[in-house]
């Protein structure tokens, strides 16, 4: 018997549902002052501008995987919630998460190179656009070409990467540690079992082979 995560489901409500109120608290106001042309708070519209400054095209895959990933782990915090899980689902489920904290970590990792390709094209790709400029204009132009967007996405999807399998082993990892402690059990024992089985007969078979023997010697 699996043993099973107290209160996981109420857990699984909260995470989930913090992890989409943060979603919406970043995309919403956009949405509702571009295409409502509703009035939307400062501090939202501050929040979202911040973003878009750093973030620029890496918001949409960022925000996305968070998505997938919540989703995911709503899923098989359900799964592992009942008396005996599927292991292949769990399994399945598992992989899936590790998927995404991995593309989560490399649209960072993507973003930075293109953010640093940006920012050497733009900054130091006309030789004759830099002559007789001070340092601090060249730095400008390096930083209007990406290095923000490449220092931002590296930090970003850094910690948003490490964070999610970190709060996948917190709340979900003695349960997927007992799913797969148990089907190691039930292997164990099936072997076993098949063990034994193969010696009583050949147990069986020598006690038979015994009894002719006997019954022609004599």
């Amino acid at each position: 018997m699996v043993a099973r995560k107290p209160s996981g489901s109420f857990v699984g409500g909260v995470v989930a549902g913090l992890g989409t109120s943060l979603v919406l608290l970043a995309l919403l106001p956009r949405w509702l002052a571009v295409e409502g042309g509703l009035n939307v708070p400062a501090s939202l519209q501050s929040l979202w501008s911040l973003a878009e400054l750093n973030l620029q095209g890496a918001i949409l895959p960022f925000v996305l995987l968070l998505i997938c990933f919540l989703v995911l782990l709503q899923r098989l915090n359900s799964v592992l919630d009942v008396e005996q899980p599927e292991l292949s689902e769990v399994l399945r489920l598992d992989q899936l998460l590790d998927l995404a904290a991995t593309l989560f970590f490399g649209v960072g990792v993507i973003w930075t190179a293109v953010g640093m390709r940006g920012a050497l094209l733009h900054g130091l790709g006309d030789p004759g656009a830099g002559v007789g400029e001070s340092a601090f204009s060249v730095l400008q132009r390096l930083v209007d070409g990406g290095i923000l967007l490449a220092l931002s996405t590296t930090i970003v999807g850094g910690m948003g990467g490490y964070l999610m399998r970190l709060i996948k082993t917190l709340w979900l990892g003695s349960a997927l540690n007992a799913v797969y402690m148990h089907a190691q059990q039930q292997r164990l024992a099936e072997g076993i079992d098949s063990l034994q089985r193969i010696e009583r007969l050949l147990q069986s078979g020598s006690l038979e082979s015994g009894a002719v023997e006997g019954q022609v010697t004599s």
